[in-house]
């Protein structure tokens, strides 16, 4: 892992496990796409785990898959999921989601799916992600 990376993780310590006041702190501005994507998400299970590569990681699943993966950083917030190759089909014909059909696209598989990343420090991050994240949601409930 860069240097540079680890600058941006404030949750790398296992005995320092994200809390309300420290992920306030930490994610500054970003905090409140941090609700939001809790509140988008208030249907699925929410599990803090530790990465020794990676740190604290809160994974939100429905207990058999992951939604989606959130990684607090310094003032930003990084989400990675991965889709289910019909879910991926699935997007890539929805047409509010054209904007990010090229991402969906050469999205990389995985034996997990195909995996996709947001990066959220502003509005428009979050509303990408928002966006994605509903859609998805829909197909899997």
């Amino acid at each position: 892992m860069e240097e540079k990376n680890m600058k941006l993780r404030p949750f790398l310590d296992k005995s320092n496990k994200p809390a309300e006041p420290s992920l306030r702190s930490s994610l500054g501005n970003a905090y409140s796409y941090y609700e939001s994507a809790i509140d988008i998400a208030a249907a699925f299970w929410h599990e803090w785990t530790f990465s020794r590569s990676s740190g604290w990681i809160l994974k939100v699943h429905d207990r058999k898959k992951a939604l989606f993966y959130l990684i607090p950083l310094k003032d930003a917030l990084k989400i990675s999921l991965t889709m289910r190759e019909s879910e991926r089909a699935a997007l890539l014909r929805d047409k509010e989601l054209a904007g990010m059909h090229a991402a969906i696209s050469s999205s990389r598989k995985y034996a997990e799916g195909f995996a996709l990343q947001f990066a959220i420090a502003d509005e428009q991050g979050f509303r990408s992600f928002e966006l994605f994240i509903r859609k998805l949601i829909a197909i899997r409930l």
